[in-house]
């Protein structure tokens, strides 16, 4: 076992974040600074949905039509992301197999990682006044994350364990979705009303690594006289292509002084969520590596926006914004072997698993399912405060504070995906350098509150092939998030 940890480390030493029991997200990580694994903060605080960057063809693609000119956006965010797991004894799945179990499978994990997530796009109103267009490479959900080892067990009755406590849910890999997006909007000057529409196509991808055991518990060894190693290792490696839309307007009951803008960002997949396809390879102990083709299915969430900004006067702005993003839609990811026909993953009963977790999908249409994965997340809000202040028309300064709620619930929360209720703090400056060239600096540190699951994790109450090992403990997260922008204009 040991050594097959080895050969799937160095064969995919590129990787990183987490999990068979995967997610989507973007990432953990995903994990920038929004809810859930959305790592969408593009464009700082001046990314919203009454902007009128390149970035509104994420926000809101109405925004295009107060833009002049044309215009090339860069955007670059650098987070720079440490998490502490501290996996209690009570976690361990069977803590009378031997002190070396629970030694081996309780105390601190942790990571510190760098991640970067980019915005390219490119935006012109084509010399009028009524039109405007842009398209935009990005990536809004997912992230990456390798998590730290723990060299003491090298070389020990417990191999598998220096890949931390962690390890059962993540040890490196990657999650993300890519997307591609071309909008157009339109302008009706009579009414100062904007209107947009935007179209995506949607790369998502998953590859990870985490241990497995075939049980579903966190055993380092069988038991009996003789032990023998039982810890296993689970690699997965999906992908797939999908589609998304949104819609926006802006309105200006003032004109140049006051926006009021809406939009709405469609889920991948629109209703049908999303399918990636890959393969799935698992060692079982001291088994040899068997390799399934599957395919794994999830729903990411859709998002609603609303906003206002005021120029109370020339040389200042306030701005005010907010999201509601449905992450109930993310109700469970499903591996599904790709050789049995008729396949279908139907567990049902969320809505009672969190309070009788031994019900959970009794009554559920359930075929060729090789893994089932409960994430009953829920929808979460976010609320920003900005203004801007120009100390001459060449330099902005820009502050903003926000609060983000979290949108995994303590019962199915895991290291491979962690958010808790969080404050975000930021401050910038957007300097015009040049005619032709604006470049946008801001620093945001994101506060996120501790969680103590305090007995409530349920992942390893339920039955194959749901059940997994607790995800019980102590959960802190820190993220530092540098955000630099070039706009250049002709």
């Amino acid at each position: 076992m040991h050594g097959y940890s080895n050969r799937v480390r160095r064969s995919y030493a590129k990787t990183t974040i987490t999990f068979l029991v995967l997610s989507i997200g973007v990432i953990a990580a995903g994990q920038a600074s929004a809810a859930g694994i959305s790592s969408a903060r593009f464009g700082g605080e001046h990314g919203h949905p009454t902007t009128d960057n390149a970035t509104a063809i994420y926000y809101n693609p109405a925004g295009l039509a107060l833009s002049r000119g044309t215009h090339i956006f860069l955007d670059a965010n650098l987070a720079l992301r440490s998490l502490e797991y501290d996996r209690p004894e009570s976690a361990v799945s069977n803590p009378g197999l031997s002190d070396l179990n629970v030694a081996a499978n309780s105390g601190k994990s942790s990571l510190f990682n760098p991640i970067v997530a980019p915005f390219a796009g490119v935006s012109s109103d084509f010399g009028t006044d009524f039109i405007a267009a842009g398209v935009a490479w990005y990536y809004p959900f997912g992230g990456s994350a390798v998590w730290d080892e723990n060299s003491k067990y090298k070389n020990t009755d417990a191999p598998g364990a220096v890949d931390g406590t962690q390890r059962w849910y993540s040890i490196d890999g990657t999650i993300r979705s890519m997307y591609i997006t071309g909008a157009v909007a339109f302008q009706i000057r009579e009414i100062d009303l904007s209107i947009g529409v935007s179209g995506s196509v949607i790369r998502s991808e998953v590859n990870t690594i985490r241990a497995r055991n075939a049980d579903g518990t966190d055993d380092i060894q069988t038991g009996g006289d003789a032990p023998q190693l039982k810890e296993g290792r689970s690699r997965i490696d999906v992908s797939g292509w999908t589609g998304g839309f949104g819609i926006g307007l802006i309105w200006q009951p003032v004109r140049d002084m006051v926006w009021i803008g809406a939009s709405y960002s469609s889920q991948p997949g629109v209703d049908g969520g999303e399918t990636m396809e890959g393969e799935l390879e698992n060692v079982l102990g001291t088994g040899p590596s068997a390799i399934t083709k599957v395919e794994m299915t999830q729903n990411l969430p859709d998002i609603i926006r609303v906003g206002a900004r005021v120029r109370p006067t020339p040389d200042s702005e306030i701005r005010l914004f907010a999201d509601y993003t449905r992450w109930s839609l993310f109700d469970k990811q499903c591996v599904l072997d790709k050789s049995i026909s008729g396949r279908k993953c139907g567990f049902s009963g969320y809505d009672t698993a969190l309070d009788n977790p031994e019900s959970f999908g009794k009554d559920g249409d359930v075929k060729g399912v090789t893994q089932h994965l409960p994430r009953m997340w829920r929808d979460s809000v976010g609320v920003r405060l900005g203004g801007s202040y120009w100390f001459i028309p060449e330099l902005e300064g820009v502050l903003g504070a926000g609060y983000d709620s979290s949108a995994i619930p303590p019962e199915t929360i895991d290291p491979a995906l962690v958010d808790m209720d969080k404050v975000t703090l930021s401050a910038g400056l957007r300097w015009q350098a040049i005619e032709n060239l604006a470049i946008n600096f801001a620093y945001t540190q994101v506060l996120y509150f501790e969680l103590d699951t305090d007995g409530k994790n349920q992942l390893n109450t339920y039955q194959a092939p749901t059940k997994q090992p607790s995800g019980e403990g102590v959960y802190s997260q820190s993220l530092s998030l540098f955000n630099l922008s070039l706009d250049i204009s002709f």
